[in-house]
């Protein structure tokens, strides 16, 4: 079966970097899936979960939202956050989502609107990518 080299970012700094055989992420578009030999591509992540089939198992990393770059059969993805799927828990999550609520309600001039916002957006993908937990559509 042949391989080709992944890399994922993040802010926190390298969550994955290793050789497998298929990837899936999720796109604005929907979900791709790449085997060895991919065209070469610059698309959109979305959130949710990135799939990776190595030798040793399956590997899921949960994300929110950034890149890939597909070039020469290797794979860079760059991720507003990034995290392995089995390292959330219901806790961290409580915590990021108390966090933002706190930082929101004193709305000091130094706090960022932005920044409140991407870690409500982040405790959001975490809680959906890492229970299992599924939005109902209206």
């Amino acid at each position: 079966m042949n391989k080709f080299e992944i890399e994922i970012l993040s802010p926190e700094g390298v969550v994955f970097k290793g050789e497998t055989a298929s990837v899936s992420f999720p796109t604005t578009r929907g979900t791709i899936t790449m085997l060895s030999g991919h065209t070469n591509l610059v698309t959109k992540l979305n959130s949710g979960e990135i799939i990776i089939e190595t030798t040793s198992g399956t590997k899921k990393i949960t994300v929110s939202g950034g890149f890939i770059e597909i070039v020469n059969n290797n794979v860079n993805v760059v991720a507003e956050f990034a995290a392995h799927s089995d390292e959330i828990s219901r806790q961290k999550i409580k915590q990021a989502i108390d966090h933002a609520k706190d930082m929101k309600s004193k709305r000091k001039e130094f706090i960022n609107i932005y920044v409140i916002e991407s870690q409500l957006k982040k405790s959001a993908v975490d809680l959906k990518s890492g229970l299992g937990i599924k939005r109902k559509k209206i």
